[in-house]
């Protein structure tokens, strides 16, 4: 087994076609077949399943593809290590984020880390909490921020807590309620809303809130984007329960506190003890940062 072979069966199952996950990985479709079959043999089970029209994983293919992403991942984080050996910081860093981050300058940390390590290649990624807290836990991401707190404890996931928040009511500049000062939650769910997708970490906490103080709320829209939301917002399709941050600045909304709403905590998330040397010279400046 060997990384090359890896690597063509992630390519395979990325694309379903040997053709054009031969062209990602940068060799013939006969040699990506070959390597493809060797695995295979070596393995003693067929990976993908292939017909003239299709290709797609066996229950095998599938239970290899996530060992092979952490396999690599690991393999990624062994070069860094022995280069850093030496003195030099490089390689890959994929950074998990939510999509209302405003606690942390992510563009500016990454621009001091260039500066100071040139040859660390990041790749930032936005998505739900939930995933994040998966790829940093199967090696698949090596630093992330996430909108909660871990409900229970992940293996090889540490977290830390930046900032605590409560949530606030952004409306339309032009809606009744951008002079109010303080609403409840109960005043909240008199409107329609909108929020992130159901089952997403910023979605559960307004959920969770609703639930507890025994309110049913409507949402209109949903979206992943927060921008998107604001969006929403200021053409008063309904109100967004987001941090102040995530709407400071903004153009055509308000900000309203609201007394009994929920709070974020924004976390930073990573393998601790196992995290590669891209991703410790990223949190070191993620600590000088936030020295608090």
């Amino acid at each position: 087994m060997t990384p090359l072979q890896l690597r063509c069966v992630l390519a395979v199952a990325g694309h379903l076609h040997f053709t054009r996950a031969a062209h990602e990985v940068g060799i013939a479709q006969s040699a990506l077949s070959a390597q493809v079959a060797r695995l295979e043999a070596e393995l003693g089970t067929a990976l993908f399943e292939r017909t003239s029209r299709s290709v797609r994983p066996t229950a095998a293919g599938e239970a290899l593809l996530p060992r092979a992403r952490a396999v690599l991942a690991e393999l990624d984080r062994l070069r860094t290590d022995v280069a850093a050996a030496t003195g030099a910081v490089e390689g890959p860093l994929r950074i998990g984020t939510i999509p209302t981050l405003a606690d942390v300058d992510l563009a500016a940390l990454l621009a001091r880390l260039r500066e100071r390590h040139p040859g660390v290649r990041a790749t930032v990624l936005e998505q739900s909490s939930a995933r994040t807290l998966a790829g940093v836990a199967d090696g698949t991401c090596d630093v992330g921020f996430t909108g909660t707190a871990l409900s229970e404890a992940l293996p090889g996931v540490t977290a830390q807590v930046l900032t605590t928040e409560p949530l606030t009511a952004v409306v339309a500049a032009g809606d009744p309620w951008a002079g109010r000062r303080r609403l409840r939650l109960r005043d909240v769910a008199t409107r329609p809303g909108v929020d992130f997708p159901a089952g997403t970490s910023g979605r559960r906490q307004s959920e969770e809130a609703f639930a507890a103080a025994g309110l049913a709320r409507e949402v209109a829209v949903e979206s992943s984007s927060a921008a998107f939301l604001l969006d929403l917002v200021r053409a008063g399709v309904g109100v967004a329960l987001l941090p102040a941050a995530a709407a400071r600045g903004a153009a055509g909304v308000r900000v309203v506190a609201v007394a009994d709403a929920p709070v974020r905590r924004v976390c930073a998330v990573h393998a601790g003890a196992g995290s590669s040397a891209a991703a410790r010279a990223f949190l070191a400046l993620l600590a000088e940062h936030l020295p608090g």
